[in-house]
């Protein structure tokens, strides 16, 4: 997904801590990284005076990871309602790592960020390697949440499907097991 965010100059903001796959990915394809940190003392929240210092006309996005991976944090309505505003205000979108969705730990709700598409583009990266617990099979999804078809009118949407025609698709049997995994599951799973 980030590969298709890749132009002379562009910059992506990541969190720190943060997931290490998004810099290499990153310095593979030539996009440069923009860290903001998340704050301990507010439950990892994002530093979003960071992000707006770091944010300029190159810019393309910023990832945020909730519920997050290492620091376990699960970010509120209202923080990623500010997060939704900040990027509006510096004109990009958000990724949003949800892989975890549904492993989380204290008495905070997960929220999707895709609930603010009226806000900002969000693109939501989802898996089942985490839920069901098969981290080898590597299979995840790709979710647009963009109310004013901001993804499609800027050509990110084309982009990202030319990319996904080149990426290999799971082996057969993974593609046979999840289509099982997903109609057996109980809902409250």
């Amino acid at each position: 997904m980030i590969h298709t965010l890749t132009s002379p100059g562009a910059n992506i903001l990541l969190p720190r801590p943060g997931f290490p796959a998004y810099e290499t990915i990153c310095a593979y394809t030539g996009l440069e990284v923009r860290h903001f940190d998340l704050l301990p003392e507010r439950g990892w929240e994002v530093d979003l005076d960071a992000v707006d210092a770091l944010a300029d006309e190159n810019t393309a996005a910023m990832v945020i990871i909730s519920p997050g991976n290492p620091c376990g944090n699960v970010f509120t309505y209202q923080h990623l309602q500010k997060v939704a505003e900040t990027a509006r205000k510096l004109g990009i979108f958000v990724i949003a790592d949800e892989v975890y969705e549904h492993i989380t730990f204290g008495d905070k709700p997960f929220v999707p960020m895709g609930v603010f598409k009226s806000i900002v583009p969000v693109i939501t990266l989802g898996s089942i390697s985490k839920r069901w617990v098969v981290p080898g099979w590597r299979l995840g999804w790709i979710v647009t949440n963009d109310h004013n078809g901001i993804l499609e009118e800027t050509g990110i949407i084309e982009s990202m499907n030319s990319y996904l025609g080149f990426s290999p698709d799971p082996a057969t049997f993974i593609q046979v097991c999840y289509n099982g995994i997903l109609l057996s599951t109980l809902s409250k799973f």
